[in-house]
């Protein structure tokens, strides 16, 4: 992380701040590799992705269901889920190569007490059809 952006991260993470480095590092590798974000994303991960997605996480309800539509690589839902863990969260994404990272992703940061991961489209979700 940036040294500039440590103070933001910390207010918007607290806690937490240790699972969205995780996060953080497997976007600039896996997430790479993947094809998942672009090289040259990796190294305005901080700035660009998570403090943005984390900033909205204030706006939210407590305990409110967030879904997350075409998830890709976790962004925003993910984000939100570290800095909010009352959220439960559902990434929706229909892609089976980007919903096996996100599998691996809530696996390895530890959220599977309040992320779900969905493939299919929304219209498939909001039925419960595969």
């Amino acid at each position: 992380m940036p040294v500039e952006l440590a103070d933001a991260a910390r207010a918007l993470f607290g806690d937490r701040l240790d699972i969205a480095a995780a996060y953080a590092e497997l976007l600039a590798t896996d997430g790479v590799l993947r094809g998942l974000i672009g090289p040259r994303e990796a190294p305005r991960i901080w700035d660009r992705h998570l403090l943005n997605c984390a900033a909205v996480a204030e706006r939210i309800p407590e305990g409110t269901e967030v879904l997350d539509v075409g998830s890709g690589a976790g962004l925003p839902g993910l984000v939100l889920a570290i800095a909010r863990p009352d959220l439960a969260v559902t990434l929706i994404e229909p892609l089976a190569r980007r919903t096996s990272f996100l599998i691996e992703a809530v696996d390895r940061l530890g959220l599977g007490e309040s992320v779900r991961v969905f493939r299919g489209r929304a219209e498939e979700a909001a039925t419960g059809t595969t």
